[in-house]
């Protein structure tokens, strides 16, 4: 083998070492921010995306029986008026 070869074997083996150490550092790297994230989110008393859509499906059911009751209640004020002024005459 000659000079040349062995320099790049060498270099070779460097960078593929250098890759390999990058990748770890990449992943610890972002083992770190992930658990700061976390830790943010923690403090900011955040709620995660399954119990978002939980309380919003209960607020929209309540917002639809809302509505329904508001129109039953809006009938039978009309009703008592009605009977106000039957009794009246």
């Amino acid at each position: 083998m000659s000079k040349k070869e062995f320099i790049k074997d060498d270099m070779v083996k460097i960078l593929g070492g250098a890759s390999s150490a990058l990748g770890v550092l990449k992943d610890e790297v972002e083992e770190r921010i992930k658990d700061k994230v976390e830790k943010v989110i923690l403090k900011l008393d955040l709620i995660n995306k399954k119990d978002f859509l939980i309380v919003k499906k209960m607020a929209e059911e309540a917002r639809i029986q809302n509505e329904k009751l508001s129109k039953k209640i809006n009938s039978l004020e009309k009703k008592i008026v009605l009977l106000n002024k039957k009794l009246k005459k």
